[in-house]
């Protein structure tokens, strides 16, 4: 380790990529000695094991906190490595300084590793790799996402760095870097979900979980960034740098919401209880609780770099420099950790630590004083802060105030409506997922729209629905605005979910947002009949009624009310409608550019995935209730026993304990499938036990429409084992589960078609 971080430190100074592969060698060094099961370190004696395959050994070094850590540094060395030379756009100045803040925090990651101490010595062998780590995906996926968040940090970087020194060429020094990010990014939520497929005992691939909902963040994110060419009008290079630094911040925020243990959802451990007893309310309050465990570090390392990525951002629209020694704050507050321990921020203050991270807006502001303001408009922050004594949650507050500075830094302000609508959306989804009280959010919305409404009207608009350059425009605005929307919708939720998972929130009020795009890809395709793109647009509020009408005659599941009066069926039906008219809109967008192999051929086909997803995950998770006793199903040994249109017949029980794999034993119920009196399959739901714990093995029915997933309860095995002639199973029946796994394998191909050498990164 002390090489290592005096070779981060050295390289940070003078980079120089003959030596910046030492960064990588402690990552190594542990895989080595889980691979070789070297059990005098505590690591490998706590999650290794001799017993366990060479693979799992290699995967249990991402089982705690130092692995996963180590790795990241590694891909950063190596990233670095690889972009050693000027990237497309870049002069030597904005070179130097990307290649140096890219070292600079690998060096962060390795102090912070250091504090963990991952080459201590072993005390006690411990519970060995957890269950559900000892599958094939979990060597890959990992790996895929931290590449994937290496690349979302390399964007912010170029960012800032474009920012404090030219952003000339920042467009394709950032589209250059996205594209591979984009990628693996995709490719790596989508092992996650095929992981969550194939082991997990939910019966479905997406659950609105707060880490695969963390992962997703990112990856909207770019999708935003990659849109910015195609949006009509010309994307200033601020807006392309506060993009990518967005990027980079949800992939820290990601992160955070893995790490931060107990902070999100049901996993609240007793670190995170004040002195009543009770976990705080709001996010911010538990990480602060945090400090005071080994593993506060890292966590307010994440925090401290979101809010110094937005701090430099917002500086940056001051047009007032800064002093470039903030960016050394997160390897001094690393290097802190290493010499007074992980808990060596326990009781600090707070509000302090928020001010260091805004450290470079609050000197850009302070210079910025003398030059004059119209102080009116301070008036819209200066509420923000108001209503964050009322509800007192602080990263809730740093996002309005992100918005509201935003807003009134813009050169003309009545024209920034973006910032205004993305604040809007902040409040209004902090309503709807219950954060906040309605007046308060009532409040919010009617501070970022009150400049709108005491503004006269300074020019006469044209704007018509039916003229061809609008509707353009609306077509091409939809992927950045829309999903930029939707992105935070699902952030606002996501931050609302430390307590449960709230996947009817993400489903009803996420619907018109994929709706609107929906209807932004049929606008597109049409585009050059102006006339039908207008009656095509006032007849949009029938899919309302037909959804409304007819929703509930989707079947499975969709009669079970999600949100207010409102079914799984119908909510379902508004994303489904516009899906289905976007599939043929995106088809012939694509036969419209065969032949010609540029980005838009292969960006449509990334277009035809994302809706083929869509409709996939409409069918197999929007209208489907796991939490229903209806898909609950007691079998009787030789009697077949009816559930929707199959039959099932329960006819041995298989126990296993010599060739396994993993495991200490298997226990599995053969289980016969009938459609309409035919026997069309026969399946093996079990459960492999690992000592004192046990792990599901799903098994499913595989047909033409999709999966019939069988999952046996657990709580059953000795029962069974004893001779049992009952067994009780979960049976989801997931209608256009294919769809999903096809549209992601179309996005996937087109994406690294796209990401391939070019000449010019933008065409």
């Amino acid at each position: 380790m002390p090489l290592a971080v005096v070779t981060a430190a050295w390289v940070t100074y003078k980079p120089d990529a003959r030596i910046t592969w030492i960064l990588a060698l402690p990552f190594f060094v542990l895989a080595a000695m889980f691979t070789m099961d070297y059990n005098s370190i505590h690591l490998v004696a706590w999650y290794g094991g001799e017993d366990l395959p060479l693979k799992y050994r290699f995967a249990a070094t991402w089982a705690a906190r130092e692995g996963p850590i180590l790795l990241w540094a590694a891909w950063m060395a190596l990233l670095t490595t690889i972009w050693r030379n000027p990237l497309s756009g870049e002069n030597e100045e904005t070179h130097l300084m990307r290649v140096r803040m890219m070292n600079g925090f690998a060096l962060t990651l390795l102090l912070v590793a250091w504090i963990l101490q991952p080459f201590k010595e072993a005390e006690s062998s411990g519970p060995g790799l957890n269950e559900l780590l000892q599958t094939d995906l979990m060597i890959i996926h990992p790996p895929l996402i931290f590449l994937a968040y290496s690349l979302c940090i390399t964007l912010a970087i170029i960012a800032i760095t474009s920012l404090m020194t030219s952003s000339d060429g920042v467009k394709d020094s950032l589209i250059q870097v996205a594209r591979p990010a984009f990628f693996f990014s995709t490719l790596g939520i989508g092992l996650g979900g095929l992981w969550a497929y194939l082991i997990l005992d939910w019966g479905g691939y997406w659950a609105w979980d707060p880490v695969e909902t963390g992962s997703l963040l990112p990856w909207i994110s770019l999708v935003v960034l990659l849109h910015l060419r195609t949006r009509p009008g010309k994307t200033s290079d601020h807006m392309w740098a506060g993009i990518g630094m967005a990027t980079g911040a949800l992939a820290l925020f990601a992160t955070m919401v893995t790490r931060a243990g107990g902070v999100w959802a049901v996993s609240v451990h007793t670190f995170v209880i004040n002195s009543e007893g009770s976990p705080p309310g709001d996010v911010f309050g538990r990480i602060m609780l945090i400090l005071s465990d080994i593993s506060g570090i890292e966590v307010i390392v994440y925090l401290l770099a979101i809010i110094q990525l937005m701090g430099i951002f917002l500086a940056s629209r001051l047009g007032t420099e800064f002093s470039k020694w903030w960016l050394a704050m997160l390897p001094l507050i690393a290097m802190m950790g290493v010499a007074g321990g992980g808990d060596v921020l326990d009781g600090f203050p707070p509000t302090l630590l928020v001010i260091l991270g805004l450290g470079p807006f609050v000197e850009a502001g302070i210079r910025s004083l003398p030059k004059g303001h119209d102080w009116k408009w301070f008036a819209l922050p200066g509420v923000m802060v108001l209503l964050r004594i009322e509800h007192g949650m602080v990263l809730f507050e740093l996002l309005s105030l992100l918005f509201a500075f935003g807003l009134i830094f813009e050169k003309e302000r009545l024209k920034a409506w973006g910032w205004a609508s993305a604040g809007v959306v902040l409040f209004l989804s902090a309503s709807w997922s219950g954060m906040l009280d309605i007046w308060i959010c009532a409040i919010g919305m009617i501070a970022f729209i009150t400049p709108w409404l005491v503004a006269g009207d300074n020019e006469e608009s044209n704007f018509s629905f039916k003229e061809r350059k609008y509707q353009q425009r609306i077509a091409l605005w939809a992927p950045v605005v829309v999903v930029g929307l939707y992105l935070i919708l699902t952030l606002v939720i996501l931050i609302s979910s430390i307590d449960s998972i709230q996947l009817a929130a993400h489903e009803l009020y996420g619907a018109p947002f994929i709706a609107a795009l929906m209807i932004a890809l049929v606008m597109w395709s049409l585009r050059d009949k102006p006339q039908r793109v207008f009656g095509f647009l006032i007849s949009t509020p029938l899919i309302i009624v037909v959804a409304w009408l007819f929703g509930n005659s989707l079947g499975y599941d969709s009669t079970d009310v999600l949100g207010a009066s409102l079914t799984r069926g119908q909510i379902g039906m508004v994303v489904l409608l516009p899906a289905l008219m976007a599939l043929p809109a995106t088809f012939s967008l694509i036969r419209e550019n065969t032949g010609k192999r540029n980005v838009s051929l292969y960006a449509h086909i990334i277009h035809f995935g994302l809706v083929l997803m869509i409709i996939g995950h409409v069918m197999s998770t929007t209208i489907i209730d796991r939490g229903t006793y209806s898909h609950s199903v007691t079998l009787i040994k030789d009697e077949k026993v009816e559930w929707g249109d199959y039959e099932f017949e329960f006819t041995e029980v298989v126990t296993e304990t010599d060739n396994l794999e993993v495991g200490d034993g298997y226990l599995g119920a053969v289980i016969n499938v009938y459609e309409d009196g035919d026997l069309i399959d026969t399946v093996e739901p079990g459960v492999i036990r690992f000592d004192t714990r046990s792990r599901s093995e799903v098994d499913r029915v595989t047909m033409w429409h999709g999966d019939v997933v069988l999952i046996m309860d657990g709580t059953q095995a000795r029962s069974l084992m004893e001779g049992s002639d009952l067994v009780r199973i979960m049976v989801y029946d997931l209608p256009g589960i294919h769809l999903v796994w096809a549209g992601w394998t179309f996005m996937l191909l087109a994406s690294l078609a796209i990401w391939r050498p070019r000449n010019d990164p933008t065409d």
